[in-house]
């Protein structure tokens, strides 16, 4: 990211809109459901050894009575901890860092890769350099350890934007922003957009295959499998291929678990995570995603830990703002402006179907899957919902 783009993204005055520290939702918290194992202390047991083996300097001097891991709101694929150390100020038995080890962060987050092996072309080497590359320009937070079982990353204090807040024009303006600079990148990874394709028959074929024991969950997938789900992608990929879109790189998973409050009262950021699924795509899939993910308030306490709220569904008039302000960033000519504008505002609601249909399918198989404790069924049925009142509504 040029210095220019980096301070027009910064610039995005959220103080008056949004509360950072409201209690309604906080990035590091307790979260029993979103927890990897059951047995937290065999977890911190594997986290402190990883500390020690990757991060270096004081991390590799600690004991264990000075080290601190706390569970984190993240997305629903990857496991999100907070680690930190418990420092000496002089009367307690904290560890004492060395002047050599100034440098050194004594706060990280720790990401642990969940089932991602399951999502159809992943390549551990190719997101390692991915994140590599994302971090040196400043998309996502400096990395400072990687392993194959995760990463250590810039621990900020942040917090996750809520469902009702994702309409506001100053996060759709700092998104449309924000894409029209990552659009831009040139990666060294391959240029087609086969993967979105390849992903929906990947997901779509897992979600065919799976049975559940349990009479609930069996009783639940049955309610889904009744939408016809095994042949209706196939009237899917008639509406949304072939597209004649511009592929470009994207990130392939905007949406409200992905996006994140951060900085101090007087300089707030929207700070775009969850970076690791980005490919070469269609254009418009990035506006057709964040779209129909909106509705989904992913911020609820209790079981299934998300609602669907029908009245978060943005006006096309909030698509279209978005989408020009997109376009604008573009440097296009005011012809090819319009040619343009049209022709996301169309895609964009077909990809919308993709986009609840891949979700619906993906919840499927992280039912199966999954160590997360989420409704990931109850999500699959409400995408289906979403995708079969998306097609009627609007005539697709």
């Amino acid at each position: 990211m040029t210095d220019s783009a980096r301070k027009l993204l910064d610039t995005c005055s959220l103080a008056d809109s949004i509360d950072l520290e409201s209690r309604a939702v906080t990035a590091e918290c307790q979260l029993p459901h979103l927890i990897k194992n059951e047995n937290v202390i065999d977890f911190r047991e594997q986290a402190f050894a990883w500390v020690k083996k990757y991060m270096g300097g004081p991390w590799a001097r600690a004991e264990m009575k000075h080290f601190r891991c706390k569970g984190m709101r993240g997305d629903l694929t990857n496991y999100l901890y907070v680690c930190k150390l418990i420092l000496w100020d002089g009367e307690n038995d904290g560890l004492k860092i060395l002047k050599s080890e100034a440098n050194y962060p004594t706060k990280v987050t720790l990401k642990v890769y969940g089932e991602i092996e399951n999502y159809v072309g992943f390549n551990k080497v190719e997101m390692m350099t991915l994140n590599v590359i994302l971090a040196e320009r400043h998309y996502i937070p400096k990395i400072f350890a990687l392993f194959p079982a995760g990463r250590f990353e810039q621990h900020e204090k942040s917090r996750q934007l809520r469902a009702t807040e994702l309409r506001k024009p100053e996060v759709t303006n700092h998104l449309a922003d924000y894409l029209a600079e990552y659009h831009k990148m040139v990666m060294p990874f391959g240029k087609t957009a086969g993967r979105l394709e390849e992903t929906l028959d990947h997901y779509h074929s897992m979600a065919l295959s799976i049975h559940f024991q349990d009479e609930a969950r069996s009783k639940l997938l049955r309610k889904i499998v009744r939408y016809n789900i095994d042949e209706e992608l196939e009237t899917l990929k008639e509406i949304c291929f072939p597209c004649h879109d511009e592929i470009v790189f994207s990130h392939n998973s905007l949406g409200e678990g992905n996006l994140l409050l951060t900085g101090h009262k007087d300089d707030r950021r929207v700070q775009v995570v969850g970076c690791d699924m980005s490919s070469y795509n269609y254009r418009s899939y990035d506006f057709g995603h964040f779209f129909a993910t909106m509705q989904f308030d992913f911020g609820t306490p209790a079981f299934p830990y998300f609602k669907r709220d029908r009245s978060f569904i943005p006006s096309e008039e909030t698509r279209k703002d978005m989408i020009v302000r997109y376009v604008r960033r573009l440097d296009l000519p005011v012809a090819q402006q319009r040619v343009m504008e049209e022709k996301i505002l169309e895609n964009s609601e077909k990809f919308m179907l993709a986009a609840h249909f891949l979700h619906g399918c993906w919840g499927i198989v992280q039912a199966d899957v999954s160590e997360l404790q989420f409704g990931y069924l109850e999500y699959a049925l409400a995408c289906f919902q979403a995708y079969f009142e998306h097609k009627i509504l609007n005539n697709l």
